[in-house]
This record gives C-alpha cells, sequence and structure tokens, in this order.
C-alpha cells in the first residue's frame, strides 16, 4: 500500500477569509475584488465554488439567486451566460479566481453542490491539476470527500461540519480536517478531536467568540475578518 504524505502546515499559516474581504455593498463576496483585498493581507481564501448547468465552476456560495441577485431562480439550472444575464456585478470563474490568486496564498475551495454522478468533482480536479498553488477541497458531503479519498488521495480535503454528526457519518474518516461550526460542541470535545486531526472553527462574529476559540482551534475562518483582526 503507497502511503502519502501530506503537509497541512498551510492550513494554519494565517487566518481564513470566508468568500474574501467584502461589504456586499460596495465590493460582494467571492468576487476578484474581494479575493484581491484578501491578498492584500495575505490571508487563506475560502472559494465557495458552484457548478452552472453548462459545467461551468464559479464563484458563488447560494444555491439559489434571491439573496445576492434579488431573482427567484435556482443558479444550478442555469448557464453562465443566462447568469451573468441577470447578475448586477461581475460573478467569476474559478479559473478566473485562480489565475489572480495565482498561488500566492493558500486557498480552501469548498464544493456546495454534488449532483451530477461526480461530474462536479472530477471538472474541478481537470483544473486543480494544472494550479501550482496550495489548496483543499471541503464539503458538507461525504461522498464528495469519499470520491477525491478514491481518485485523488493526494489532495488534502476537509469535512465541513454545520450540525452534530449523525451516526453514518463516523463510517468514513478519510478526510485531512475538520471545519466545525464552533457553537456545536464542547471545548472539551474539540480537545479530543485536535489529538486526531487538525479542527478550523467558522462562524466566530465578535470579539467574545474570537478571544474563546482563537486558542482552541487550530485556525479560524472570519465573514468580518477585518473586524476581528482590530483585535488582535
Amino acid at each position: 500500500m503507497v502511503i502519502i504524505l501530506k503537509d497541512l502546515s498551510f492550513l494554519k499559516s494565517e487566518k481564513i477569509a470566508h468568500r474574501g474581504i467584502f461589504d456586499n455593498k460596495r465590493i460582494y463576496e467571492n468576487t476578484i475584488s474581494a479575493y484581491d483585498r484578501a491578498l492584500k493581507y495575505k490571508y487563506i481564501i475560502h472559494i465557495d465554488a458552484l457548478m452552472l448547468k453548462d459545467e461551468t465552476i464559479i464563484c458563488f456560495h447560494d444555491l439559489d439567486a434571491k439573496r445576492l441577485l434579488h431573482v427567484e431562480e435556482n443558479i444550478e439550472n442555469m448557464t453562465y451566460d443566462e447568469l451573468m444575464y441577470i447578475a448586477k456585478y461581475q460573478i467569476p470563474t474559478l479559473e478566473e479566481a485562480l489565475n489572480v490568486i495565482n498561488g500566492k496564498v493558500p486557498i480552501i475551495i469548498e464544493i456546495r453542490n454534488k449532483k451530477r454522478h461526480h461530474l462536479f468533482e472530477q471538472k474541478l480536479s481537470d483544473i486543480l491539476d494544472n494550479y501550482g498553488g496550495l489548496f483543499a477541497i471541503q464539503s458538507f458531503y461525504l461522498s464528495v470527500l469519499k470520491w477525491f479519498y478514491k481518485n485523488k488521495k493526494d489532495y488534502v480535503t476537509g469535512y465541513l461540519v454545520c450540525k452534530k454528526n449523525s451516526r453514518k457519518d463516523h463510517f468514513f474518516k478519510k478526510y485531512d480536517y475538520l471545519n466545525i461550526n464552533i457553537l456545536l460542541y464542547s471545548d472539551a470535545r474539540i480537545k479530543r478531536i485536535r489529538g486526531s486531526k487538525i479542527v478550523i472553527g467558522y462562524k466566530i462574529l465578535n470579539k467574545k467568540e474570537y478571544e474563546t476559540t482563537k486558542m482552541l482551534y487550530d485556525n479560524l475562518e472570519f465573514d468580518n475578518i477585518l473586524e476581528i483582526d482590530k483585535y488582535e
């Protein structure tokens, strides 16, 4: 059996900017401008990735267009041209974002949808196989992580945890780190988990939460990262 040793230290190298640095007024989340601002501060960038009907992978968080574009449409059922027709700002493709980031900082790519029998995973790996920077893949979906474990064992992968694990979640643990909502588990539970895997925390909204979690987790990710950085 071939054992692949992965260097996971980049996951702890700097704070993580979820969707870049943005205000959703002047600069929108998951845009080139938001990523450019995160690059300025050398933060790790968390990119949300969705695959459209035409198999274009875009940088976008929501599965529908209501919150950001104020349109009642399912993003997954649109082509890129159709999406840009209704968009009020430039939504980048993943390849455009990677060309800008270009290995300057590590990135974490979250797979937001899982349709079409792992076509998304294959398309994404085709892109990342030609990318020279440090990256990790994470998802709420264990089926996605299983695909990467089977087909791309050298990729760094993480399980995104937003609710307490069901029994079935314990049968597959072939991922490298966990990204956990800080409201879910006790400090003692997090310490136990850290005994075997890197643990990142998310949903830190204010100074109090930051101060109580920064020593507990291996790293933290923020939507309001510049506001949090004022507490350092």
